[in-house]
């Protein structure tokens, strides 16, 4: 039983890592005590101890999903509760192959703290993939706060954290178990030293790359309409007044303001079809003479029938559209049903849900300032979609969202806090307009420069500079996490060797 304890007490601290509550500090210690269960066992039973360590972590972590589903879904709150758990239980397989690597390493205590860290990353990388992706809840994340810790992130990624972190613990938990003690420290204390040396001086860097570009004046808007009136067509007038009347304050409060931001979806109706509403976007961005970026769904034709995009249009001061961009990672179960010939059945699920299809255009808006990348939702969370848009020349990259599904839970805070990494990675600032929030504004360093606050109606303007300049991680990808992903294999055929022979 106590091993089981252990085991959902690593879980939970994984989990306390992330906002809410964020006590970042946790994750240097989060898998000692899962470490300490799957001493001396089988493989089987660190197994099953490393999913029950992967399920708390996933329940707690990542709760607001049942939120979603059960508030907005159709779905009662054991229907609700049921399809979380099956979520969840896929999330725990990573954890529980981390724990199934760690005991196979048990023997060897150089391995175990210096080549667990690669295992844990090469795991992280193929969630970002398999199954859709999700790489939402990277261990990296957590060390947002340290900003200058993270700056290596233009030339790691988020994994490069991770990494760190995973090497904090397997360190600790030799000096616990007295295994390689004082070089385990030396390197761990040399990479944060590194690490921090660097984020220092990139810091000042990169302020100095800053203060020679012309800032973006940037309006942001955030309506704060709720999600059962979002769609409702009672509702359709009062949500274009909203963000008319905010639009025009933020222009009068503003009137250096460049460019306008609404969130994803922010006007309910199909923009440029409809013929009673489109008129009236159309008359308060000549009212404010502002470009304005704003989301809304679209139709197009695709094989031979009218299809569903979730789009971002961008109007110039006098509201003709000078440019769009179609999201291209669609919510699998929410935007469309994967696999839907071997998935039939889901549809009677998800019925009621609009089925989109996903954008292929990449490439950034052109307008009269710098060329922007526009991220729809949860794009943000990956990496790819980001890297792509700034190697075709973005400047600026736009996330427009709607966060209103997930209530006053940690999804908001996690969701903003994994877009803050995209500014970093790229070198290139972030405005983020979110329906009920948290709309924020980052500078190419991450430093926030601007944000409002969750379920609160209002607006914002933040000045940004664009950057041209392009990354490691920009120009290379991941790099690092392909690194760790052949350390990863190479450890593997050293271990079956290893074992073959001890078996002589």
């Amino acid at each position: 039983m106590i091993l089981i304890f252990l085991s959902i007490l690593s879980g939970l601290l994984l989990s306390a890592g992330f906002p809410k509550p964020a006590m970042f500090f946790l994750s240097w210690v989060a898998f000692v005590p899962l470490f300490y269960a799957i001493r001396n066992k089988t493989g089987k039973q660190a197994f099953g101890l490393g999913f029950i360590c992967g399920l708390a972590h996933s329940l707690t972590c990542l709760f607001w999903i049942h939120h979603a589903i059960y508030q907005y879904g159709g779905f009662s709150p054991v229907a609700s509760f049921l399809v979380l758990l099956l979520l969840c239980s896929i999330m725990a397989l990573y954890p529980a192959f981390f724990a199934l690597m760690a005991q196979k390493c048990d023997k060897l205590p150089l391995l175990y703290i210096f080549g667990l860290p690669f295992a844990w990353v090469a795991l992280e990388w193929a969630r970002a993939f398999a199954i859709s992706g999700f790489p939402w809840a990277n261990l990296g994340y957590t060390q947002t706060p340290l900003n200058q810790l993270i700056q290596v992130a233009d030339i790691t990624g988020v994994y490069g954290l991770s990494w760190l972190v995973v090497l904090g613990n397997t360190v600790i938990f030799g000096l616990i178990t007295n295994s390689y003690r004082r070089f385990g420290v030396a390197v761990l204390a040399t990479c944060i030293v590194c690490a921090l040396a660097y984020g220092f001086w990139r810091c000042e860097q990169i302020k100095t790359i800053q203060d020679s570009t012309v800032a973006l004046n940037v309006g942001v808007i955030q309506g704060n309409i709720a999600q059962n009136e979002k769609w409702d067509p009672a509702f359709e007038g009062e949500t274009i007044s909203t963000y008319a009347d905010l639009s025009l304050e933020c222009v009068r409060h503003d009137p250096a303001a460049d460019i306008l931001v609404w969130p994803e979806s922010a006007m309910p109706f199909f923009y440029g079809l409809d013929e009673d509403f489109s008129p009236r976007v159309d008359r308060i961005v000549r009212q404010t003479g502002k470009p304005l970026l704003f989301g809304s769904i679209g139709v197009v034709r695709a094989e031979g029938k009218p299809r569903l995009v979730n789009r971002a249009y961008l109007l110039n001061g006098e509201a003709a559209m000078v440019g769009a961009y179609a999201k291209q990672h669609l919510v699998p179960f929410g935007e469309y049903v994967p696999w839907s010939n071997i998935l039939f059945f889901v549809h009677r699920l998800t019925a009621g849900f609009a089925e989109f299809i996903p954008g292929t255009n990449p490439e950034p808006i052109i307008f009269e300032g710098p060329p922007l990348g526009v991220l729809i939702c949860y794009e943000s969370i990956f990496p790819q979609i980001s890297r792509e848009t700034v190697r075709r020349g973005a400047q600026v990259l736009m996330n427009i969202t709607n966060d209103a599904w997930y209530g006053d839970t940690g999804g908001p805070y996690q969701h903003l806090e994994i877009a803050r990494w995209r500014a970093i990675e790229f070198r290139v600032p972030l405005v983020r307009a979110a329906n009920t929030g948290i709309s924020a504004a980052f500078d190419a360093t991450g430093h926030e420069c601007g944000r409002l606050a969750l379920n609160t109606r209002g607006f914002m303007t933040c000045s940004v500079h664009p950057m041209s300049y392009l990354s490691f991680y920009a120009k290379y990808g991941d790099v690092f996490a392909w690194l760790c992903v052949l350390v990863t294999f190479c450890a593997m055929i050293f271990k079956i060797v290893h074992m073959r022979r001890m078996s002589r």
